[in-house]
């Protein structure tokens, strides 16, 4: 039986690997019928995938499971280094430029006319949305910044946040714990969509998810801490204030952090005085820089898992625009949050959950920000979707669609009729379990 199971996992774990570097193969999109191929190879990555991490839990030493986590979780990032970075990268390294120059970028514009040098010394910049100013919070555009005095090789950017991914790892077995830690990680590890994110496509959320998953870490070793029992608060509320300063999604997780901290959760100010403080050398509050930020409420809303279905029957929207549902996002997360007062932990999952439903945009990137906090409460329908949500790269064969960019209710279903086919199968199967009633 051992001997089976081990094989079962061996099989999975090559048919995973073999078909996420088949995506090497489909990676320029500017071929017809390229982004549907894409899909399927990384259509069958996840279903192998989904079959490995199901089959993790076999009879071996800590050593040996130890050996084949971080064998696959390294594997999956090398193997997706070489693929053709997402145009993300392009404005990370534009708006590092602007700053080499000695420019603001939360006040100038890509297609400003001060900017005719440097885009004629940046082949890439016709791939760059001229007309928004910088939509990223303060601490990423440091980073941006720090990143272009170093290299602008893609390679370079690509390593950087495939190493922060795999810290983050790291962080998620301290934070599961136990003996059957690499079993549970390995939900979050060997994810396709968490690998190619990261280091192929060239998004820098890691940098955003580790901060968050070592305030987390604090959070839970306040409830044990006896002596100097402000230490871990203190760190929690850093970490959480340098992930919000790259990405403000975190911010949403500041009331379960009141929760769990209870009459030490003052030290939370901090948290949001981190990403203030780093505002001040672009000009605030003179300039207003979170107004620049504010813009994402103005692009057109895509891939969304909710509102469309409202749209389609209650509320017409013909011109699929973003009627600033992030008031409803704010709204619905605070009541979530009071929900789970007394379990910070659930309620954590359940408030990003929320927001990331209740998003206009749901870009497939977006998914990875809660795959930690699924991998840890074991929500596995998240890890689906994971892997469903790899459709919205059609968007890319617009031959597929009656308009650009606009989903059809069968691509809509092919996302999330799975995902909550698994929500029902993980509840029933909770339910059966003895006790549970």
């Amino acid at each position: 039986m051992r001997h089976g199971k081990l094989l079962q996992l061996s099989f999975a774990i090559a048919a995973e690997l073999v078909f996420f570097a088949v995506l090497n193969c489909f990676d320029d999109w500017t071929i017809e019928t390229m982004p549907v191929k894409f899909v399927e190879a990384a259509f069958l990555s996840g279903i192998a995938y989904l079959v490995a991490v199901s089959s993790f839990e076999i009879e071996l030493g800590t050593r040996g499971k130890a050996m084949i986590f971080w064998g696959v979780a390294i594997a999956l990032r090398l193997i997706a280094l070489p693929l053709a970075p997402s145009d993300d990268l392009w404005r990370y390294q534009w708006e590092g430029k602007i700053q080499s120059a000695g420019l603001n970028p939360y006040v100038i514009a890509p297609d400003d006319p001060k900017l005719d040098e440097i885009r004629q010394s940046f082949p890439e910049s016709h791939n760059i949305n001229r007309n928004t100013r910088a939509m990223y919070p303060p601490g990423a555009e440091l980073l941006f910044a720090a990143f272009n005095r170093i290299s602008d090789r893609p390679l370079f950017y690509k390593f950087l946040f495939a190493m922060a991914d795999l810290a983050a790892v790291a962080l998620l077995l301290r934070l599961i714990g136990g003996n059957a830690r690499h079993e549970a990680a390995a939900w979050y590890a060997w994810n396709p969509l968490v690998a190619y994110s990261f280091a192929g496509a060239a998004h820098f959320d890691s940098l955003m998810i580790l901060p968050m998953l070592g305030g987390i870490i604090f959070l839970l070793r306040s409830e044990t801490e006896s002596r100097e029992k402000w230490i871990g608060p203190l760190l929690a509320a850093i970490c959480f204030g340098i992930a919000i300063s790259i990405n403000a999604v975190p911010v949403l997780l500041l009331l379960p952090c009141i929760f769990a901290l209870r009459l030490r959760a003052i030290v939370l100010a901090i948290a949001v005085a981190i990403p203030g403080l780093l505002s001040v050398p672009y000009g605030f509050p003179s300039v207003r820089m979170w107004n620049s930020i504010g813009e994402l409420n103005h692009l057109t809303r895509l891939n969304d898992l909710f509102w469309w279905l409202i749209e389609e029957t209650l509320w017409p929207n013909p011109h699929q625009m973003n009627y600033r549902y992030s008031v409803i996002i704010i709204g619905c997360a605070i009541v979530v949050s009071f929900l789970f007062v007394r379990n910070w932990k659930r309620g954590m999952l359940w408030v990003l959950g929320t927001a990331l439903v209740l998003s206009p945009v749901f870009n497939p990137w977006y998914c990875t920000w809660i795959l930690p906090l699924a991998t840890w409460r074991r929500a596995y329908a998240w890890h689906v979707l994971s892997v469903t949500v790899f459709a919205y790269y059609l968007f890319w064969d617009e031959r597929l669609f009656q308009l650009p960019w606009h989903a059809e209710p069968w691509m809509h279903g092919l996302i999330i009729v799975p995902a909550l086919a698994a929500l029902v199968l993980f509840v029933k199967r909770k339910s059966d379990l003895p006790g549970s009633a």
